[in-house]
């Protein structure tokens, strides 16, 4: 399984511009046949810092969600509303609860 965490600044009194623009991805994402979780959560000590965990079933999967329609235009969208201008993504293999699949490269 392959995890990232995504990182997303985004610029004050654009919190619900945010939310409209990702509620694309969110679903379409959701509902791809590789992503397993696609949560999207907002950091309690800054509201305009959110980080997405995204939990596919490969690396390929992720390559193909990069690929997908919905994944486009809201990187397009995001474009305007966050403060840096990049998103930091941090990327992690899953070690439990299946700890020998992981470590096999499953």
């Amino acid at each position: 399984m392959f995890v990232q965490l995504v990182h997303i600044r985004i610029k004050p009194g654009r919190i619900q511009d945010f939310l409209d623009v990702f509620r694309v991805n969110f679903d379409g994402t959701r509902a791809e046949p590789g992503n397993y979780r696609f949560d999207v959560l907002q950091d309690p000590e800054d509201d305009h810092h959110f980080v997405i965990y995204e939990a596919f079933e490969s690396e390929a999967a992720v390559d193909e969600h990069r690929k997908t329609e919905h994944y486009r235009k809201t990187v397009e969208g995001l474009a305007e509303l966050m403060t840096t201008g990049t998103r930091e993504k941090d990327y992690f293999r899953m070690v439990m609860p299946d700890h020998a699949a992981a470590l096999a490269g499953a």
